[in-house]
């Protein structure tokens, strides 16, 4: 498994095809595949920026999801890609630096084991050179012909690999009893709006649920849901403890799919424990009563000096 992966020429680089929504939007993303692998590649801009200035967490989990699927699809197909369609069971990841705008991140994930209907994968995320996060997770790899009749079914629009689509509308109302997310960023502000409400130590947060968050087979993607997840936890810590938090490492157990838009995903967090530097949260991720995803985080506190006026 290479630790690190010279930067690409994006010329030897495919698409997904058909277009999977949510990675057209919040990239383009890049495989090719080798003899050894499949080697993935994500440019980023200033989208992909956190409150801090650095890429988002959800960047890099999103990015570790599609390198883990594409890993998955390679070893359970003999080397040929696409390959199957390969859907997250699991997924854990361990932030180890800030990655910079403008490079691209890479990765090649390494299939540890593959099994009739499961793979292990376990891969880095790099930046020139630059160990940004490792990650680990299982796979269940199914026929790619019947996930996109899944897609068929569902009408998600059929179009060519790179297409991005429409965000979110600029006038989406904020829910009653609710206020915006406390410390948004550039890249939570591309994935929409998203809202919290506090009772006590008890946060609940939502967001509104969109086309561009669907994966290409016509489920909310799970770097869609991994990224509201740790913008949940994030906002309840701060709501909290008025600190910042950085995540360090964040786990998650993919519970069901969902198709359903208009229902807002929504999650109530459970800070397990704080301390000046350091806490600890699980939480779900639900829409409409229905359990989506399961996580945990530990993340780093550091001061933070309010919402800028």
């Amino acid at each position: 498994m290479p630790d690190t992966l010279l930067a690409p020429d994006l010329a030897g680089y495919k698409l997904y095809d058909p277009s999977d929504p949510f990675e057209d939007y919040v990239g383009p993303i890049y495989y090719r595949r080798q003899d050894d692998g499949v080697r993935c590649v994500m440019p980023t801009d200033e989208r992909h920026t956190n409150g801090g200035g650095v890429l988002h967490g959800g960047v890099l989990l999103t990015f570790a999801d599609y390198a883990l699927c594409s890993a998955a699809s390679y070893a359970a197909s003999g080397g040929s890609m696409p390959g199957s369609f390969a859907m997250t069971l699991s997924l854990t990841v361990q932030f180890l630096a800030g990655g910079q705008i403008g490079p691209a991140i890479e990765s090649m994930g390494e299939a540890t084991q593959v099994t009739g209907r499961l793979a292990f994968v376990r891969g880095s995320v790099t930046q020139r050179g630059r160990r940004l996060a490792t990650y680990s997770g299982v796979c269940r790899h199914v026929a790619r012909d019947k996930a996109m009749n899944r897609r068929a079914d569902s009408g998600l629009a059929v179009v060519p690999g790179g297409t991005r689509p429409p965000g979110p509308p600029a006038d989406v109302p904020v829910p009653d009893g609710y206020a915006p997310v406390l410390r948004p960023s550039p890249f939570t502000t591309v994935l929409g709006p998203t809202f919290y409400r506090q009772n006590g130590e008890q946060v609940h947060v939502l967001q509104p649920t969109f086309p561009y968050m669907q994966n290409s087979g016509a489920s909310f993607h799970g770097g869609m849901l991994m990224t509201f997840a740790d913008n949940a936890l994030c906002t309840s810590i701060t709501a909290n403890t008025g600190k910042a938090p950085y995540t360090a490492t964040f786990s998650a157990e993919f519970l069901s799919g969902s198709s359903a838009l208009g229902a807002p995903l929504e999650s109530t967090v459970d800070l397990a424990r704080a301390t000046r530097s350091l806490g600890f949260t699980t939480g779900l991720v639900s829409q409409a009563g229905k359990k989506l995803l399961s996580y945990s985080a530990a993340v780093a506190l550091k001061d933070w000096d309010g919402p800028k006026r």
